[in-house]
């Protein structure tokens, strides 16, 4: 009997040969693994699968030919071709499959804490009018449209990543932007809470939402993703640096099918990233960007929000570089480094109720102009 059960959000199939099912991406997903996993005297797929289509009537139409295959085999006493959540034919594919591929990486959207989805919403972003030279800076208000997941990863050093999807969003286009956190003991979480995401709350919430509505609102054709790692990982994530890009996919996909299970045909792909950090977050993304298989080739673009204040000098070419510090001089920006130091003008304490921390400011205002300009 198999220890590992595979689950569904919705069901799979034709019901009867007419009534299509939700078959999501996702689902059609974990059930042709499921039945890859069942040998052929039991009805699945073990001995010749691995080989479907991918055109997704095509692939519909095959997983629901194999479940009236499982069915008959089985002599169940419902023979419909679909396979329902929690239904008779799903528990007795888990009984007869065999265990996973160890190391098979999956992702599933679970309950968010709060307000999983929100927007439109205002945020408050520079104007990007007033960024360059020695003028003080002021905040303007832009809209944002999004929703927001919370995915749990199966066999990552990862666990739990989380997921901003722009509310237009196609999901064939969109890159995905990468975002590191700084160190989580900074806010208070800790990893004795890190397996259940105990406690990791607030954190899902207040980078989502930052780094989320930024994004969103500059427009750009991006998917955030979160990695949120544990403070032992700072200087080593494991084994995402070998399978990021496998995570990612899985990540995006599982997100992307939970907002809308028609976007895609099959899983989600990309061959471009963002990635961005705010403070000393800059550790764990200098050390995806550098050692991370396939990273550094990968990125266009690097945005790093006041990691000076960490005690980052990396200035890659790629980079868009925000310190807040005084400008060194009379031009600014001086290469790809912009100075905000001294420049946060009157109209951003009254957001902050009178009191204004320019530095976490650099994180909840500077990203939008990275991406406007050069996303």
């Amino acid at each position: 009997m198999a220890h590992t059960l595979t689950k569904i959000g919705a069901p799979v199939g034709i019901r009867n040969g007419q009534s299509m099912m939700t078959n999501s991406t996702s689902d059609l997903n974990a059930i042709t693994d499921l039945l890859d996993r069942i040998p052929v005297a039991n009805g699945g797929s073990a001995e010749i699968g691995g080989i479907w289509a991918t055109e997704r009537t095509a692939l519909i139409d095959e997983v629901t030919a194999q479940i009236v295959t499982f069915q008959t085999t089985n002599k169940m006493p419902t023979i419909d071709g679909v396979i329902d959540r929690g239904g008779r034919t799903l528990q007795l594919m888990n009984q007869l499959a065999s265990e996973p591929l160890p190391g098979t990486i999956s992702a599933t959207v679970v309950d968010a804490p709060g307000n999983e989805e929100q927007g439109p919403v205002g945020v408050w972003v520079v104007d990007v009018n007033l960024m360059a030279g020695l003028k003080p800076i002021q905040p303007m208000p832009v809209s944002a449209d999004y929703v927001r997941k919370l995915v749990r990863v199966d066999n990552c050093s990862i666990k739990w990543f989380g997921v901003v999807i722009p509310r237009d969003c196609t999901g064939i286009s969109s890159i995905p932007h990468i975002n590191f956190t700084p160190t989580p003991a900074q806010g208070g979480y800790y990893d004795n809470t890190y397996d259940s995401f105990g406690g990791w709350g607030k954190l899902w919430e207040d980078y989502t939402s930052v780094i989320g509505g930024q994004m969103t609102a500059a427009g750009v054709e991006e998917i955030l993703v979160i990695p949120f790692y544990q403070n032992s990982q700072t200087l080593d994530l494991g084994n995402f640096m070998s399978t990021w890009k496998d995570v990612i996919v899985a990540v995006v996909t599982a997100a992307l099918d939970s907002f809308n299970p028609y976007l895609l045909r099959k899983s989600y792909e990309f061959d471009k990233i963002v990635s961005s950090s705010f403070s000393n977050g800059y550790v764990a993304h200098m050390t995806f960007n550098q050692k991370a298989d396939g990273a550094a080739a990968a990125t266009n673009l690097i945005i790093d929000l006041d990691g000076q204040a960490g005690g980052s000098t990396w200035t890659p070419s790629n980079g868009v570089i925000y310190r807040n510090r005084a400008v060194p001089g009379n031009v600014n920006p001086v290469g790809n480094v912009w100075y905000v130091g001294g420049r946060w003008g009157s109209k951003f304490p009254p957001i902050y109720g009178g009191n204004l921390n320019t530095h976490a400011a650099s994180r909840n205002h500077l990203l939008y102009h990275g991406l406007f300009l050069f996303g």
